[in-house]
């Protein structure tokens, strides 16, 4: 795209974003038990092994406590599941637990549609209805699949026949339009693409991920949904499958690193002295007594923080003190009624933070697996070789008596 639509982008994301579904008014779980909802204020801080402990019981509290079935619950609620559990989450049905994935690729219905659907592109994730039922924002069930690392060639069932992940991200690819919100695009195809990859939308124009990387920075954060957490989440896992190709930080890339680096500290100057984040995410600081709108604003603060920061600052006490507060929350409410939204993206994070900090599993920092393709130099980023200093020669070994 050239510079003037880059330009008017940037006009269109500043002055109006179009948010189709926030992170309120989701379903909630029946409560178990009548209990405080109220904040037990600071405690004294764990040990980084103790932290991890208590991280672990508020995933298992997640996993085990708040069941998910077939027949009652919404795809959107389900996809919140698998972005906390991955490929790993389980539902009821009928009874019985079932693996979450395997149930939804087996051509399921929910409100007499299908989940997925073919396309004259390819195929797709059943686009948006209403609100809380299939995805909430475009591409968005395709970034779940992303995070959870559902291979290429894994099929879904739909009415008119199987289509594979590759088909969703080939329909990703035409379907990519310049006045619309890019978050979970970005997520997606950066992931499955890499960040090199261009093609042709259905307009036979070409895109770059650079472009998505573009307008992501193009974005007012607060104006985004959930405080813009899920935008930089994005940019942050785009940023460091970036960096994971082994190229350096230029370009829109170094801008995407320098506004994440600003809502890293934004974040950490609205923090409240009992470890959480703003109840006004990043515009102004704020605290809530509430353990739901905790959960949903430090959770998902937390969540975006888990993947924009490097390993060196996970045991920052600011950070620890953030992990502690959203773990013994979970653990302290484990009765309470819960926003699935709020419940699996909080869980996301702790479960990223508990992949990084333990020998036992590995986290999933941004994409590995794309297709390596050679890409074409480019002549707009100049990149300084560092000068090398002669070699020292050793001196001469003294002569022999």
């Amino acid at each position: 795209m050239g510079l003037m639509c880059r330009l008017s982008l940037l006009f269109v994301f500043v002055s109006s974003i179009v948010i189709l579904n926030g992170c309120e008014n989701a379903p909630q779980a029946e409560p178990k038990s009548d209990t405080s909802t109220a904040s037990t204020g600071p405690r004294e801080l764990e040990s980084p092994e103790e932290l991890l402990k208590k991280v672990e019981q508020a995933i298992e509290i997640a996993r085990k406590q708040y069941h998910l079935e077939s027949d009652k619950h919404s795809p959107w609620e389900i996809y919140h599941g698998i972005l906390a559990f991955r490929k790993d989450y389980k539902i009821r049905k009928e009874g019985k637990d079932v693996n979450a994935l395997e149930w939804i690729s087996s051509g399921v219905f929910f409100d007499k549609e299908p989940w997925f659907q073919k396309t004259e592109f390819g195929g797709r994730a059943h686009p948006y209805t209403k609100s809380n039922a299939f995805e909430g924002h475009k591409n968005q069930s395709l970034a779940v699949l992303a995070m959870a690392d559902v291979p290429l060639d894994h099929t879904f069932q739909t009415p008119d026949g199987p289509i594979t992940v590759a088909d969703i991200v080939d329909n990703a690819k035409k379907e990519m339009q310049e006045n619309e919100e890019v978050t979970w695009s970005l997520w997606a195809l950066v992931h499955y693409l890499g960040p090199d990859a261009s093609w042709q939308d259905k307009k036979g124009e070409e895109w770059r991920m650079d472009d998505l990387v573009y307008m992501q920075n193009a974005t007012i954060s607060n104006d985004s949904a959930c405080g813009g957490t899920h935008a930089l989440f994005a940019l942050a896992y785009a940023r460091n499958t970036y960096q994971n190709s082994g190229q350096r930080l230029s370009g829109f890339w170094l801008e995407a690193d320098q506004k994440i680096q600003r809502y890293i500290e934004e974040a950490r100057a609205m923090q409240n002295f009992d470890g959480s984040f703003s109840y006004d995410y990043f515009f102004q600081k704020s605290a809530s007594n509430n353990f739901q709108e905790r959960l949903e604003t430090t959770g998902h603060t937390l969540e975006f923080l888990m993947m924009a920061l490097p390993d060196k600052r996970l045991n920052e006490e600011w950070v620890r003190k953030a992990i502690s507060l959203l773990a013994n929350d979970i653990i302290d409410n484990k009765g309470e009624t819960v926003d699935y939204s709020a419940l699996y993206h909080a869980i996301d994070g702790l479960v990223i933070y508990r992949n990084r900090m333990s020998p036992d599993h590995t986290a999933q920092l941004g994409s590995k697996s794309y297709p390596k393709t050679p890409t074409e130099s480019r002549t707009d980023v100049k990149v300084l070789k560092p000068v090398q200093p002669p070699a020292v020669k050793a001196p001469a070994p003294p002569p022999t008596p």
